[in-house]
């Protein structure tokens, strides 16, 4: 996880992808003390890495449309919940 937050690289996105299988994403957030901006920032980073870079590591066309698929999904819930935190509650006076 650290390196994905780091450096961001396509192997580090396919080494974290592979880590689904045992944890689960919440599970992936808690494992480095990192900000979660900067994971959902490197999460979103994927549409901007071409296929070429992830067939290198061995990737299937099935394969790297699965892995956008999984940070794209990853990324948009991820915003999702650090919305959340930033929203203020209401007023009950009001």
């Amino acid at each position: 996880m650290r390196a994905l937050v780091d450096r961001g690289l396509p192997q580090d996105v396919i080494d974290v992808h592979a880590g689904c299988r045992y944890y689960s994403v919440i599970e992936l957030e808690q494992l480095g003390d990192f900000d979660l901006l900067e994971l959902r920032d490197r999460l979103e980073s994927v549409v901007w890495v071409s296929d070429e870079e992830f067939a290198a590591y061995g990737l299937s066309p099935e394969g790297i449309a699965e892995l956008r698929r999984w940070a794209l999904e990853w990324e948009s819930d991820l915003g999702l919940r650090i919305l959340e935190d930033y929203d203020e509650p209401e007023d009950a006076d009001d």
